[in-house]
């Protein structure tokens, strides 16, 4: 079951995000996403069609939120769920340094990976998550080249994390 309160929490999420700081988003790779409760597959996870872009200097979503928008950040989802199930939402933002350290210097726990180590044939963010979560999850991943994914437990406190971190971080 899709639940539509979930699409309407992404669509507020998204649109609170306009005030972020526009080099966070990477075009075409930063997105929200939040699964549904019990969710299985890619399609039971919510994400922004095309993900946040910039425009006249502007975060803003690419379009409204959808079931199985996006299937690459929902397994991402699917697989933190695996290791903690209270946390359901991520935001995939621009794979920063600088971010990642901001992060940790608001004491969040952050994990950096090293993708050229995914063994062939598995998805690097996915195995990132797989390798850095056994003993505990982080609340953000920085997969180094590729993504900074930070998460929790619904996409309104994913976006209120962004919102902090921009009001603090200078890049």
């Amino acid at each position: 079951m899709h639940p539509p309160e979930t699409l309407t929490r992404l669509d507020r999420a998204a649109a609170r995000l306009s005030g972020v700081d526009p080099r966070f988003v990477e075009p075409g790779r930063s997105n929200l996403a939040e699964a549904a409760p019990r969710a299985r597959e890619p399609g039971d996870v919510a994400a922004l069609e095309g993900g946040l872009v910039v425009a006249d200097g502007t975060v803003r979503p690419a379009g409204p939120a959808a079931y199985g928008a996006d299937p690459a950040l929902a397994r991402a989802v699917l697989t933190i769920v695996r290791f903690e199930r209270a946390l359901r939402a991520v935001a995939s933002l621009r794979p920063l340094d600088h971010l990642a350290r901001q992060l940790e210097f608001h004491l969040r726990e952050v994990a950096v990976v090293d993708p050229k180590q995914a063994p062939p044939g598995i998805p690097s963010m996915d195995w990132a998550i797989a390798r850095v979560s056994a003993d505990g999850v982080p609340d953000a991943i920085l997969v180094e080249g590729e993504a900074l994914l930070l998460f929790g437990g619904t996409v309104e406190e994913v976006a209120d994390e962004i919102l902090i971190l921009s009001s603090h971080a200078s890049i």
